[in-house]
């Protein structure tokens, strides 16, 4: 799991758990019911003195913005926060700083009445069609293209998800497909060595059209395991972040 901020739901296993909590209370569930889901499902980040941090807090963040506070819940987070064990997980003294002035807003919240309950949609599940092996162009922000290449695939409650490894190159046209098979993966220059990503197809027009199947195909560089992941709609700012391309 990765962190990539100070803010609650900036990590991997914070926004994983919004977003499957917001599908099942989309699928009828009762608050106490999803949560008793999430604690069955996510036991071993419960178990882990790093994680049941974070997934209390992201519940917490998530139901009180819904409207939707569970008293354990609360319970559990505030106890997370009056212990200081998530301060224990940051080792940079000024992102220690900062997650404390999170946490601190986060009590007072807590402590104080949730907004009115917000409706939640039924999740549409999502079904890529992408097929491992095959190059996706994606224009960034830059308008140029970077490359990704389908290493796999992802299945949870949200659907069938592509897992991609990002390719060596940025440019403003598509190049050939002997000159994508030659190009290598690029990994994420810090300890961590981030290499590949579950991407979150888009669901607005806008962005979808920033999406191109290419039609190549070639053999992927690595098999899937120990990725993260690339969720709207901060996919440019993590493509920033994780692999330094804009």
């Amino acid at each position: 799991m990765g962190t990539w901020g100070v803010a609650i739901l900036s990590d991997d296993l914070a926004a994983d758990l919004r977003a499957v909590f917001r599908d099942l209370i989309g699928d009828g569930l009762t608050t106490s019911q999803a949560v008793d889901k999430l604690v069955a499902d996510y036991a071993s980040s419960l178990d882990d003195d790093d994680q049941m941090p974070v997934f209390w807090l992201a519940l917490a963040v998530v139901q009180w913005r819904l409207g939707r506070m569970e008293q354990r819940t609360r319970q559990n987070a505030l106890q997370v926060i009056e212990s200081g064990r998530d301060l224990q997980r940051w080792n940079d003294p000024k992102d220690r700083k900062k997650r404390a002035r999170v946490l601190d807003n986060l009590r007072e919240k807590l402590l104080s009445p949730p907004p009115p309950p917000k409706r939640v949609p039924r999740s549409v599940r999502s079904a890529t069609m992408w097929m491992v092996g095959e190059v996706i162009a994606f224009r960034l922000a830059s308008a140029r293209w970077a490359l990704m290449r389908v290493i796999g695939h992802h299945t949870d409650n949200g659907g069938r998800f592509a897992i991609c490894e990002l390719l060596d190159w940025v440019g403003d046209t598509i190049p050939s497909h002997d000159v994508i098979a030659r190009l290598s993966v690029r990994i994420e220059q810090c300890p961590r060595g981030i290499s590949q990503f579950v991407f979150q197809e888009p669901s607005k027009k806008k962005d979808k059209t920033r999406i191109l199947r290419t039609g190549l195909n070639c053999k992927p560089a690595q098999k899937p395991g120990g990725y993260t992941a690339l969720v709207w709609p901060y996919v440019d700012r993590l493509l920033g972040e994780i692999f330094g391309i804009d």
